[in-house]
């Protein structure tokens, strides 16, 4: 296979415009190589494989007032979103309200107060903070998805998988009385009625979207709401199982992924044992019990409170 000619600085780091490229020499037969692709008019970039390449490559043709908002924000934030991202997946572009939208295929616009949102940078990316991507998100997102990212918003865990929201060690990004002050100064805006419901729905210190999930689908289920991480002291040892009942001494644990490591499994078993000889029953829910709205485990969780009884 013919190897393509190294592309002279500064174009062989990051996308890059073609008539820049051209300018400084180098040839249209170089600029149609296989290691390069055109992921928008005027543009090459070496081959996408993430949102962040995508969205690299869109801010040499982005207007100098545009950021990115909605499910892209969310994804360059590393806020929960269900579905996996495609390389056909829209760019959300957020405009100032009563200013142009670009033209680009690829990309879909979406207007914003600039005097009450407020836009910052991620990654080198121009994108509209974190709860202002949220209220852009409360437009499109059904009430679950949306608590969901609220959950993410309040939590502190540093375990969250993929967030990298600017917030101090052990801290939340937001508390729910600033979450509280940025819905009343929107108050008006498209989406603010469907966050401010979320916002009822969010509770502090979650772990991951699927406990979340497994909180509503309880909820859901008309049964009482079990606490998010409660301390339980067990041999003098502190726990914060993911869900319980305290006062019944009932455990609710989500299993995600990370349980399946070798040293996690050890632990669990530990944990899960001890759990056992202080007399709680401990719910263990995978991925697969979300299924037909969690019925099967929901199930499990009101047998052990009938147990209780």
């Amino acid at each position: 296979m013919r190897t393509s000619a190294p592309l002279p600085e500064p174009f062989d780091d990051g996308p890059f415009l073609v008539a820049d490229a051209m300018r400084a020499g180098v040839g249209e037969g170089r600029l149609r190589a296989s290691d390069l692709e055109a992921p928008f008019r005027g543009v090459r970039s070496r081959p996408v494989t993430d949102v962040v390449a995508l969205a690299t490559a869109y801010t040499r043709v982005m207007a100098e007032h545009h950021c990115y908002g909605g499910v892209t924000a969310a994804r360059l934030w590393g806020l929960p979103i269900a579905a996996k991202w495609t390389r056909g997946e829209l760019l959300v572009i957020a405009r100032p309200n009563r200013t142009a939208p670009g033209s680009f295929a690829g990309t879909k616009h979406i207007a914003y107060d600039d005097s009450r949102l407020v836009r910052t940078e991620t990654l080198g990316l121009p994108v509209l903070e974190p709860l202002a991507t949220a209220l852009t998100l409360a437009r499109e997102l059904d009430h679950e998805a949306l608590v969901q990212v609220v959950d993410a918003l309040l939590t502190p865990s540093r375990s969250y998988p993929g967030l990298r929201l600017p917030r101090a060690a052990g801290e939340p990004y937001a508390t729910h009385e600033q979450l509280d002050h940025f819905i009343e100064r929107c108050r008006g805006l498209a989406g603010i009625a469907a966050l401010r419901a979320a916002a009822e729905d969010a509770r502090f210190g979650v772990d991951s979207r699927f406990e979340t999930i497994s909180r509503l689908l309880i909820v859901e289920a008309g049964l009482p709401e079990p606490i998010v991480h409660p301390l339980v002291v067990i041999d003098g040892i502190d726990w914060h199982p993911d869900l319980a009942y305290p006062e019944l001494k009932i455990a609710i644990e989500y299993e995600g992924d990370g349980h399946r490591d070798e040293r996690q499994w050890h632990i669990d078993i530990d944990r899960y044992a001890r759990f056992e000889a202080a007399g709680w029953i401990t719910v263990r829910v995978t991925r697969d019990h979300m299924a037909h709205r969690g019925a099967h485990f929901v199930d499990r969780v009101r047998a052990a409170r009938a147990r209780r009884a």
